[in-house]
């Protein structure tokens, strides 16, 4: 715990949406859900802004104007000058002189981005392992999740935790401008839409993150205890997708029938991942065993990734019981 003394300043907390502008959910919630006042009211321990990190994006219902602003954040590139001609490279500056500079001395304490997928994610707490403080909130939902609160809404949405073993220099994610940050996924949904569930899940995942925020900043309390250590899956990168041609978005095989939707399922060596277009398939398109004999997909099928500037493929990931501490 960080005890506050009398006189010192709040933790600046900063609850994102609009990172991708065609994700609205993280937009609804800070839009219409929970107001800058009402958040710091309920979380009297934590100063408490909202931001729309993309807004010409979001204005158009794109993911981006030029390029993905989620892969903008790495020191090197915030330490160069922006690309004029690229919209998320300057936006990307501009956030990191807002709540940065990027590091330990940043005006943002913490960092909380919302996001949505196509996948079949439910709700997934992403976390970058340089961040203790992160893994540790993480760890807090892990326990409480499926726990009935009468103050939040009620969710079907399973819970994971994903983990980005990554400094926070090399580190390209919106929320580690921060000093800490964390990212909510929820999903699948379509993009460029609001759905009910989705929307009482973030809210739900959120005001958890701020609920532990509240007690870990706090002087008359303290955080409640967590486990020491936290099953969550590490990534382990993208299986590219095959037979993709020139600048097309559009892959030229399916994912197979057995690993759509199966998002956080094992997947063996020899499984099949890829479908080609007249049906067939060939070793080639099963999971080779590169990175063990299990591991578990993520993001299977996700629409962004039909891009080469968010990173086409599938990710794979290895289940570990990461340390809390």
């Amino acid at each position: 715990m960080v005890a506050l003394t009398l006189g010192s300043p709040l933790p600046r907390v900063v609850v994102v949406g609009g990172t991708h502008g065609n994700e609205y959910t993280g937009m609804y919630v800070v839009e219409h859900v929970l107001s800058e006042s009402e958040l710091r009211t309920t979380f009297p321990a934590l100063s408490i802004d909202t931001l729309c990190a993309n807004p010409r994006a979001y204005a158009v219902n794109r993911r981006f104007v030029d390029d993905d602003l989620n892969r903008q954040f790495t020191s090197v590139r915030l330490g160069s000058a922006p690309d004029a001609s690229v919209y998320e490279s300057v936006r990307a500056h501009g956030i990191n002189a807002e709540l940065g500079p990027k590091g330990p001395t940043a005006s943002a304490d913490f960092v909380i981005d919302m996001h949505t997928t196509t996948a079949n994610m439910g709700c997934t707490i992403i976390v970058n392992s340089y961040s203790t403080l992160a893994v540790r909130v993480a760890a807090y939902l892990s326990k409480v999740w499926g726990t009935y609160d009468a103050e939040l809404p009620p969710t079907s949405h399973a819970f994971h935790v994903y983990l980005h073993d990554v400094s926070q220099d090399d580190a390209p994610y919106l929320c580690s401008v921060g000093r800490d940050g964390i990212t909510i996924e929820v999903g699948p949904t379509p993009q460029g839409l609001v759905r009910a569930d989705c929307v009482a899940t973030t809210e739900r995942a959120l005001c958890l993150i701020l609920r532990y925020l509240n007690l870990h900043y706090s002087v008359s309390e303290q955080a409640p205890p967590i486990r020491r250590t936290l099953p969550l899956y590490v990534d382990q990168g993208k299986v590219p997708w095959p037979a993709v041609t020139g600048s097309s978005a559009v892959p030229g095989v399916l994912i197979a029938p057995s690993l759509q939707d199966s998002d956080f399922e094992p997947l063996r060596t020899g499984d099949a991942m890829w479908v080609r277009p007249d049906g067939s398939e060939s070793m080639e398109d099963r999971y080779d065993g590169a990175l063990g004999e299990v591991v578990y997909p993520i993001f299977v099928n996700e629409a962004a990734y039909y891009y080469a500037q968010s990173g086409r493929g599938v990710g794979l990931t290895k289940l570990v019981d990461w340390p809390v501490e």
